[in-house]
């Protein structure tokens, strides 16, 4: 962004330190510094800090409203970072005018920084501890105010298992709060979407990525009846470079509450012969078959045996 338009650039940077800092500083059992783009923040609070950063991801994301609509293929604040358990060891160190210090020994540090350089969107990646010995420090937490979607796809370290945190609900507010949000913020991301539709595929799978977050966190309110933002995305996401927003949609469908009933829905059904001829259809059956990805190919597949065509 800043080789591109500097003023811009510095805007938007400016807009992630206001943010972070005026949720951070609330939250005295949570530390953090800032510099440049990243944040570094700590807590011995698991479940604060998770719950406090998924905040500041739901903040960030709303900003882009803000921000003209011609400048969204260039410029857009959207976080991207993991979490991960272990010791954050700061040790206070002598400065001179000219010179800071930030002396961090952090295997935790490590690990999420590798996360994060690994996905793509606005995700919020978290590692938990994965051993029959030891209590997960993230999931099954009750004060965790976010669900926590497995991510088996992703591999890094043999002892730890990796989750999406669906950072677009916020589960600490009221049930129509909580939806009113998540529509409010899918609605930004589609605009993102639409804006960089013209991007190269880099660039767009960015938002893509971003959008099927938002979509996931969406799940719990789906029903077979009057859903206008699945209408919306039948109608707006047919074109051959959404095909993973497709493979989002069967997702959440077959994983709603009433998944059994949306077999005989007939705008899906038709949404389905439609874009399961096209050419990107098969990177779909790709991605549903590749390593890990079984619980998908098994989504995909009981729609289509109850199918009522």
């Amino acid at each position: 962004m800043v080789t591109k338009d500097h003023d811009k650039a510095k805007q938007i940077l400016n807009d992630f330190y206001n943010l972070t800092f005026n949720i951070i500083k609330n939250e005295r059992e949570v530390e953090g510094d800032l510099f440049s783009d990243s944040l570094l923040a700590h807590s011995s609070n698991p479940a604060l800090l998770l719950n406090t950063l998924s905040k500041i991801y739901r903040e960030c994301l709303k900003k882009n409203n803000s921000y003209r609509e011609e400048d969204l293929a260039n410029f857009f604040l959207l976080p991207r970072g993991g979490i991960s358990f272990g010791i954050v060891d700061i040790q206070n160190r002598t400065e001179a005018p000219n010179l800071a210090k930030s002396f961090i020994v952090s295997p935790a540090l490590v690990h999420s920084a590798k996360m994060e350089s690994q996905i793509k969107g606005s995700r919020l990646l978290v590692a938990d501890i994965n051993n029959d010995n030891t209590r997960p420090i993230f999931d099954w937490n009750n004060n965790v105010e976010s669900v926590l979607y497995e991510n088996a796809t992703f591999t890094f370290l043999n002892n730890f298992k990796y989750s999406d945190t669906l950072w677009f609900l916020d589960l600490s507010k009221e049930h129509n709060e909580q939806k009113r949000e998540v529509c409010e913020l899918i609605d930004i991301s589609i605009k993102l979407v639409h804006a960089n539709a013209r991007n190269n595929n880099k660039v767009l799978e960015q938002h893509l990525q971003t959008l099927r977050i938002g979509l996931l966190s969406y799940t719990k309110f789906l029903s077979p009846n009057n859903n206008p933002l699945l209408t919306r995305i039948m109608q707006e996401f047919e074109d051959e470079k959404y095909w993973l927003v497709w493979l989002t949609l069967f997702e959440m469908v077959m994983q709603s509450p009433d998944s059994w009933a949306f077999s005989s829905n007939k705008e899906l059904i038709n949404f389905y012969k439609k874009i399961s001829l096209k050419k990107s259809w098969a990177n779909v059956i790709k991605e549903i078959n590749t390593p890990k990805n079984d619980y998908l190919r098994d989504l995909l597949n009981t729609f289509v045996q109850e199918l009522s065509m």
